[in-house]
């Protein structure tokens, strides 16, 4: 009896399914035929090899799978042919792969023989780097991570010498020539515990007394070991969540200015929010290029304090600076009803005047009033800027739907600053624009003495006749 079609349907699915590969159509396989191909393959396949015999090891050797990947890692180290970019990735997968082993199945066995694997993890990454063009970050990402991780592992160690822990960790600190160790002393809290980060403290801070007093601006060495050890004991007091042994550190810089925002947030994180409006306070708009990326901060600490006029006032003047609707929305929502109804007609009216045309056309978009942002395309198209394609584009496709006339201005607008200074290499983006006022053309209207779609042309093509280039990009009928 023949099967409907829906049944064969049904059965070509039902195949198409079995044959996939996927875990559940693999178990189907069985366990012998799928380690007769597993050895199979792994004959032809090195990487595959290592990650069996790893995985053998994890199963059924687990106490010697941390000398397993130290021995993997020591090849690794070993090797001096340099790295071509298409073995970049395989190699950080590998390196992921047996840093994550290393975290679930060495440490949970032995936390030394993780902490020995995972140091020598970190360790290699010099002699990786040195072999390798790592622009795509994919090792360092690696070597990072097995870092914050080195620092998660000291502090699970039970009965650990916070002597020690703070030799090894200004060891990797000061041998870390690629920043593989960026993220190490902010995790080494636990680790270090309140003994070892007084004993860190302290030599850090006998670094910076013996350091020589710096010869001005050619003195890069001096400056930069100055840096770099009070950023040690800024990462330090952040591990230590010690709001006033950061502060303390700033103090040492000649910069503090630069991390006022900093010292303000850590406050307001511990609660003391009118200290942390003391800080804010030092800044004055004119002597500092950080006030206004503070003010977020300073309406947060105005809230907390209950100072709520201040944290409007500086929402509506954020908003009146910048046109920052997030600030404006803020703003709307601590008004009443009835004060909101004109406190939005007098934003409006803000934004419609902003000198910065585009930047209110932007802001009119994402309001969203559409009506409001025609008007000012209509009103103010001579202040407009044709080679702002990252707002006029968006802008045209906006409104081409409801307000065909000013899209069509603003493709226009598009195309002329491209041909007016005969930039070649934007004339398909222009033939794109130019096509959009053709698709545009039967919605046009006479309104405001619009120039219609065919005068447009005969201007365009007067003026640029010779932009050869251009026009044979276009189908002119």
């Amino acid at each position: 009896m023949a099967r409907n079609p829906s049944e064969k349907s049904s059965s070509r699915g039902s195949a198409k399914a079995g044959t996939t590969v996927t875990k559940d159509n693999l178990k189907a396989l069985g366990a012998d035929r799928l380690a007769d191909l597993l050895v199979e393959l792994a004959g032809q396949d090195a990487a595959l090899t290592r990650k069996l015999r790893m995985a053998l090891t994890a199963v059924h050797a687990k106490d010697k799978l941390g000398k397993e990947i130290e021995k993997r890692l020591r090849t690794i180290q070993r090797s001096r042919g340099f790295l071509p970019w298409d073995r970049i990735r395989p190699l950080a997968v590998e390196l992921d792969t047996l840093r994550q082993s290393i975290l679930d199945n060495v440490a949970t066995a032995d936390v030394g023989q993780a902490i020995s694997a995972m140091r020598l993890l970190v360790e290699i990454a010099p002699s990786v780097y040195e072999r390798s063009d790592d622009s795509s970050g994919y090792l360092s990402d690696v070597f990072r991570e097995a870092a914050s991780d080195l620092g998660v592992l000291w502090g699970r160690q039970a009965n650990r010498d916070p002597a020690v822990v703070v030799t090894d960790l200004l060891t990797l600190l000061d041998d870390d020539g690629y920043g593989t160790c960026d993220r190490l002393l902010a995790v080494c809290g636990t680790a270090l515990g309140e003994s070892g980060a007084a004993m860190l403290r302290t030599m850090l801070l006998a670094r910076l007394h013996d350091l020589p007093a710096s010869k001005g601006k050619r003195d890069y060495h001096t400056d930069i070991a100055r840096m770099q050890t009070i950023a040690y004991l800024r990462d330090l007091a952040d591990a230590m969540g010690d709001v006033d042994a950061y502060i303390d550190a700033v103090s040492l810089s000649d910069r503090q200015s630069v991390s006022i925002g900093d010292i303000a947030r850590r406050l307001m994180d511990k609660g003391r929010h009118r200290e942390a409006l003391g800080w804010l306070d030092r800044e004055a708009e004119e002597n500092s290029r950080f006030y206004k990326q503070n003010d977020d901060l300073r309406i947060e600490a105005y809230e907390a304090v209950g100072d709520r006029d201040k944290a409007q006032a500086l929402r509506w003047n954020v908003f009146r600076e910048r046109l920052s609707l997030p600030h404006w929305k803020a703003y709307q929502r601590h008004l009443s009803d009835y004060d909101a109804i004109d406190a939005e007609e007098e934003a409006l009216d803000h934004i419609r005047n902003f000198p910065n045309r585009s930047v209110a056309l932007s802001t009119l978009l994402e309001w969203p009033a559409l009506d409001e942002a025609a008007r000012l395309v209509r009103d103010n198209r001579a202040e407009l800027d044709g080679r702002d394609y990252g707002t006029l584009r968006p802008a045209a496709e906006r409104l081409s739907e409801a307000y065909p006339n000013e899209a069509t201005l603003l493709y226009r607008l598009l195309v002329e600053a491209v041909l007016d200074r005969a930039l070649s290499r934007y004339y398909a983006y222009a033939a794109k624009d130019l096509a959009s006022c053709r698709l545009l053309a039967p919605m046009l209207t006479e309104a405001d003495g619009m120039e219609t779609h065919e005068a447009f042309m005969i201007r365009l093509k007067a003026a640029h006749k010779r932009k050869l280039g251009f026009w044979s990009l276009i189908a002119v009928p």
